[in-house]
């Protein structure tokens, strides 16, 4: 027996298992930071990205997960160039990680298999798994009247817990859909060992355990009301009513609704004090009995009396009267959404013996083929045609009309046939099998029928010998027409000795001879005992033109009866799932079932039958654990869903799924392959594969919520690349001037997912519009990926002059936009400044103004004082030859911060105030250094003739000049200038011992900053505002102040460290932290000493007058400061 069956056998027992059955491999733990041990020691996992991939096969475990889709999710819209090989790399890190952990000789624990990989490891071996087995067992047992075994391994199962699942891995859909639901079964788990403790009497413990809980999952009604009872067996009953209240409140003012009827319920019991003695559950309800796993007998559709599961019946539209089952136009798929299915639901009780499985919703449909063909008997035998995609109930339909046609007249004879394609099947197969049928059933008289044309039935009717007396006839026994003309005459003159209905199923599969036959029958058969129904594909959807062809010639006859079968409803799926699990199933189930259904019979009967697996689907206990199975059973259903559609169909949708989210009818039907798209289109809508899209007219979207999961999962990589392609060639406009911004940025998501099937001459200005695009709307992270992607694609450029121009250029506008998100001591920034200016050539060794500017800057941040004043040198030696605008700036800027740093505020005052003047002259000639993502060079200059004239105590004019630099900015298009005039002013607040001021500017400052995404400029401003905090009394200020000061270390922003050092000294002090505080100041002499940044040190400083009173002035005084 496999240890993963373990728990269930010993699931009878009065307890689980002491410890976890004995490993021969690693052991995963998901259920926390996910981790891997063997024989008490740790595996390496390796970094975030291969931890991600091992988290993506470990929710799909011992399934194979194909390349395409561990590609899609690891790296969504960023994936790099060779997807395929780094997947690849990553692979085999993890595998050698992870196959030496599983013991000599063993094979590999993570494999290939086409078309991608699977981790096979035993279930035992991930706690997740394990704990979903506990709880299984747990949850199996209290069905079972066990409690104490239950909350054993209930209990057993939530000491596996140790955190959110995959919690590092939030960015990952799949993976997050998997936490959530897991969370879910957690707090099912709890409810469920919560609901065991009552029974067993353990009030005080349950009250331990869910009195966070509630807290944290107010909505949970059941947790609740296991609360409000175990208060209340605790003589709590003031804070049992006062929980109810609370939640009442909280339920009405965030959902609008009232408490559910059971909590309501509970609470009338306890106001009545009749909650005493052990009751099942929070509302005292009985349990309810676990379903049977016994199958029980159910009746054929052919009257035979059977043994097998139940299967329940399929779904469809609600009917209408029959009363014109005769008309001859096509009958509209007409029922109202939302109207119950009553009468079309004819339900046996579920468990009676001998009942047919119900015809559920397709009564209409049902009633009007009886109509049609009851006739047959009195010679006016009908043609109907039942039209749909498969899954949606025709075979069903046809079977459950053989039976209504034999209760209503047992005369009447009905024979059925499929047809099939494929090599190998014979022509006229369709009809092979009819006259098989007919020449078993009724010998003597096919026989007699069949004599007069002899050989002409060999192509129909293979090994067919003529008796004695039969007569080939005149003529050439091949002629196909001959052949035809004898078949229709052999089943005219059968029907006219019975009555005789023709089921013919699939007929889209038929080959163009059966349906020349058939075309030939419907003419022939008007005014004699014979019907035909036919089923088969929308005929928008046929294989070829010939077939399709052939078939609007059969039904163009205008007393054809076509029905088309439509998508399921909720109530009809209401009906259903309880047909087939009884009375009484979940509606929360039921409408999760709905949420992820395609509308196909066939797909809910699936869904159903793996959940039943799970847990009865009337147990309002296990109606959590089934709805996070939906979603998997979703998965696997559809995919055998859609493999089963017609070809046109699922490149259709494929193609969708590429188009995903918004898709544009136009341009679907162009990318389709034109007009002939649109009947297809409208096959799909129909059947409720897509529906209209929520924005504007002309928009669809998939209708099955994993729709575009699973079908872009099944693609490969070449295939996917090939649909962006078509898809953004149809997306782009046809005439210059055409589209708008959100359009041009639909296009280039699309030019570039499709890779190497777009030209890169063609897929580049797309790009670059998209991260102009993105700038316009000061969208930092979207700008900064359509530049990657852009420089990413001029890879494939031929090489020359204009390449290498456009190739710097992206480097510099991708250098400005990191400078002013990650901060200017960005690595990466630095690295592309280098690129974008100097291609090629080593770093600083550019005399291009501008990279020079840039770099001096970002040494600057850094405190690399020495080395930026070299490059402030160079500068004003270009200056000085060449006028230039940059140059200008930057060495005023790297001349006045150098003596700003140095403490020279004299000095330093007059290079920022000619700097400012500088900078007023060339914005009123217009030849400021320009660009998007370029500062306006003013605020740099006011913001440090701010801090100057402050510490210079020139109070009013330094506060003057912060209002002017406000102003500057109010209207700016740059946040990042924004930002900064906000740290100043919020900075100087904090000088001035105003915490109101400096918590308002330093909290609109870090809102401005997180919303554009400048992280360098956030950590600077949470440390103001840290500070404002802790003077607020809040003990969260010092925490953030510190975290501040650690994301600028990591992003090498060690601009005013020791300013910042000194506001977090201040606010320790503040809050009684002395020792901390002497630390900080000790931190804050060690920076100034060895960077010489004695400005720090400056007597006017509040940091410097507490570091007098802490350390003694004397120990200032030996570090050497200028003042």
């Amino acid at each position: 027996m496999g240890q993963g069956n373990m728990f269930v056998h010993q699931a009878e027992g009065s307890s689980p298992p002491s410890s976890p059955p004995a490993l021969s491999g690693p052991a995963l733990q998901v259920l926390g930071p996910m981790s891997a041990r063997y024989e008490n020691r740790d595996v390496p996992l390796g970094p975030p990205r291969r931890r991600a991939l091992l988290a993506l096969l470990l929710i799909r475990l011992g399934r194979v997960v194909p390349t395409t889709v561990l590609i899609e999710e690891l790296w969504r819209d960023a994936r790099p160039q060779q997807a395929v090989a780094t997947l690849q790399s990553h692979i085999s890190h993890l595998r050698r990680a992870l196959t030496p952990a599983a013991g000599p000789g063993r094979s590999a624990i993570l494999c290939h298999q086409a078309p991608g990989y699977v981790l096979r490891l035993a279930s035992d071996q991930v706690d997740a798994y394990r704990f979903e087995q506990l709880i299984s067992t747990g949850r199996r047992l209290l069905a079972g009247q066990n409690p104490p075994a239950a909350r054993d391994y209930l209990t057993r199962a939530l000491t596996l817990w140790h955190g959110a699942p995959y919690a590092e891995f939030h960015t990952h859909p799949s993976i997050a859909d998997e936490s959530a639901r897991l969370e879910q079964m957690r707090l099912t788990a709890l409810e469920s060992s919560a609901e065991a403790g009552l029974l067993l009497g353990r009030t005080a413990e349950v009250v331990a355990e869910l009195e966070s809980e509630v807290r944290q999952h107010p909505a949970r009604e059941r947790m609740v009301g296991h609360l409000m009872t175990a208060l209340f067996r605790s003589g709590r009953q003031a804070e049992a009513l006062e929980l109810y209240a609370s939640t009442r409140s909280y339920l009405v003012e965030e959902f609008g609704v009232d408490t559910s009827a059971d909590l309501q319920k509970l609470h009338t019991a306890l106001l009545r004090q009749e909650l005493g003695g052990r009751t099942r559950g929070a509302t005292g309800g009985p349990a309810r009995p676990a379903a049977t796993a016994f199958p029980r007998q159910v009746r054929t559709t052919m009257s035979s009396t059977v043994t097998r599961p139940a299967a329940p019946a399929e779904p469809a539209e609600l009917a209408e009267s029959a009363e014109s089952a005769l008309g001859a136009q096509e009958v509209p798929n007409g029922r109202e959404r939302g109207t119950p299915a009553a009468s079309a639901v004819l339900l046996p009780p579920p468990d009676e013996p001998g009942i047919a499985p119900p015809l559920i919703g397709r009564e209409r449909e049902l009633n009007l083929l009886v109509a049609a063909m009851a006739g047959t008997a009195a010679g006016h035998g009908h043609l109907a045609c039942v039209l749909g995609f498969s899954g949606l109930g025709k075979t069903h339909l046809v079977m459950e009309l053989v039976h209504r046609l034999r209760l209503r007249d047992e005369n009447i004879e009905t024979i059925r046939s499929t047809s099939f394609s494929g090599e190998g099947v014979p022509p006229y197969w369709l009809w092979t099998q009819v006259l098989r049928r007919l020449s078993t059933a009724r010998p003597d008289a096919f026989r007699s029928a069949a004599a007069p044309f002899g050989a002409l039935l060999a192509p129909l009717l293979p090994g067919w010998q003529p008796g004695p007396g039969d007569d080939a006839g005149p003529g050439d026994p091949q002629n196909s027409f001959r052949t035809h003309d004898a078949l229709c005459e052999i089943l005219l003159d059968l029907a006219a000795r019975r009555p005789l209905v023709l089921l013919l199923e699939d007929v889209h599969r038929a080959d163009t001879a059966s349906l020349d036959v058939l075309r030939l029958l419907a003419n022939r058969r008007q005014g004699h005992p014979l019907g035909i129904v036919l089923t088969g594909w929308d005929l928008e959807t046929w294989p070829d033109s010939s077939r399709y062809s052939a078939m609007t010639g059969i039904l163009r006859d205008p007393n054809t009866q076509i029905l088309r079968l439509g998508a399921l409803t909720l109530p009809d799926l209401t009906a259903l799932a309880e047909a087939h699990s009884g009375p009484g199933v979940s509606r929360r189930v039921v409408e999760a079932l709905h949420r992820q259904s395609v509308g196909s019979p066939s797909f809910v009967l699936q869904m159903l039958s793996l959940l039943r697996e799970a847990g009865d689907l009337r147990d309002p206990g296990t109606a959590d654990e089934l709805i996070g199975l939906v979603v998997p059973c979703a998965r696997k259903v559809l995919r055998q869903e859609f493999a089963e559609l017609p070809g046109p169909v699922l490149r259709l949708l494929r193609l969708c799924a590429i188009a995903a989210p918004d898709i544009e009818l136009d341009s679907l039907c162009r990318a389709a392959g034109g007009d002939g798209a649109v009947a297809i289109v409208e096959s799909a809508v129909r059947h409720g594969l897509l529906v209209s899209g929520p924005r504007s007219a002309g928009r669809l979207r998939l209708a099955p919520p994993r729709a575009r999961e699973v079908l872009v999962g099944d693609l490969t990589g070449e295939e996917s690349q090939r649909l962006h392609a078509a898809y953004a060639h149809a997306l782009s406009p046809r005439f210059a001037g055409e589209g708008t911004p959100e359009r041009s940025d639909r296009i280039a998501h699309h030019v570039w997912r499709a890779g190497g099937a777009m030209p890169p001459e063609r897929a580049l200005p797309w790009l670059l519009s998209a991260a102009e695009n993105a700038g316009s709307r000061l969208a930092s992270n979207d700008r900064q990926m359509w530049l990657r992607r852009a420089i990413s694609v001029t890879g494939s450029l031929p090489d020359g002059s204009a390449t290498r121009g456009l190739v710097s250029r992206l480097h510099g506008e991708l250098a400005h936009l990191l400078c002013h998100v990650r901060g200017f001591g960005d690595t990466e920034a630095e690295t592309e400044i280098i690129r974008g200016y100097t291609p090629g050539t080593p770093p600083h060794r550019s005399d291009d103004p501008a990279v020079l500017s840039m770099l001096s800057v970002s040494l600057l941040v850094r405190g690399r004082y020495d080395e930026s004043g070299r490059l402030t040198d160079r500068l004003r030696t270009i200056a000085a030859r060449t006028g230039d605008p940059a140059a200008r700036l930057g060495a005023v800027y790297g001349e006045g911060m150098t003596r700003f740093i140095r403490d020279r505020l004299p000095d330093a005052l007059r290079s920022f105030e000619h700097g400012v003047e500088l900078s007023e002259r060339l914005a009123r000639e217009s030849r400021l250094p320009g660009g998007m993502y370029r500062s306006d060079p003013r605020v740099y200059f006011r913001t440090h003739d701010v801090f100057a004239r402050w510490l210079m105590s020139e109070r009013s004019a330094a506060a003057e000049q912060g209002r002017r630099l406000l102003r500057l900015t109010q209207w700016s298009d740059k946040p990042w200038d924004r930002v900064q005039a906000l740290y100043v002013n919020a900075i100087v607040a904090a000088w001035e011992g105003d915490p109101d001021a400096a918590g308002t500017f330093g909290a609109q400052g870090v809102e401005l900053s997180v919303k554009h995404g400048l992280s360098s400029w956030s950590a600077m401003l949470n440390v103001p505002l840290g500070w404002a905090l802790t003077h607020a009394g809040q003990r969260e200020g010092i925490p953030k102040m510190m975290n501040a000061l650690t994301e600028m270390r990591l992003s090498r922003t060690r601009i005013h460290l020791p300013l910042h050092l000194g506001l977090l000294a201040q606010a320790q002090h503040l809050a009684e932290q002395r020792e901390g505080a002497v630390d900080t100041l000790r931190t804050l002499l060690a920076v100034v000493e060895h960077h010489r940044e004695y400005v720090y040190l400056n007597s006017a400083l509040p940091s410097t007058l507490l570091l007098d009173e802490l350390l003694g002035k004397e120990t200032r005084e030996a570090v050497g400061a200028v003042e």
